[in-house]
């Protein structure tokens, strides 16, 4: 089992969803998802040992935090900043759910 792996009761839930829901519960679970891409690319960052991996680590764990914070509503200004600042850190766990 990978992390953010959605099972089939995630799904279920979201094929259910009332109209007026179905956004936030999208959001609840590509947020999940995504922090499991981060925390694997995490993962090949600290262990990994071929370059091309680690740059592919790099760069799955910056787009998928970028992906978090737009679907969180960051946006402008502070965008461009946390864009930078996941380039570097680790702020998936500032972001709430």
């Amino acid at each position: 089992m990978h992390p953010g792996l959605l099972d089939t009761a995630d799904i279920l839930k979201l094929q259910s969803a009332e109209a007026s829901f179905f956004d936030r519960r999208f959001v609840e679970l590509m947020t999940k998802h995504h922090k499991g891409a981060v925390a694997m690319a995490d993962s090949e960052l600290r262990q990994g040992a071929d370059p091309r991996m680690r740059i592919m680590a790099h760069s799955i764990r910056h787009e998928q935090q970028g992906e978090i914070a737009l679907m969180q509503g960051v946006d402008g200004g502070p965008s461009v900043s946390l864009a930078t600042r996941n380039l570097f850190a680790d702020n998936v766990n500032a972001v709430k759910n």
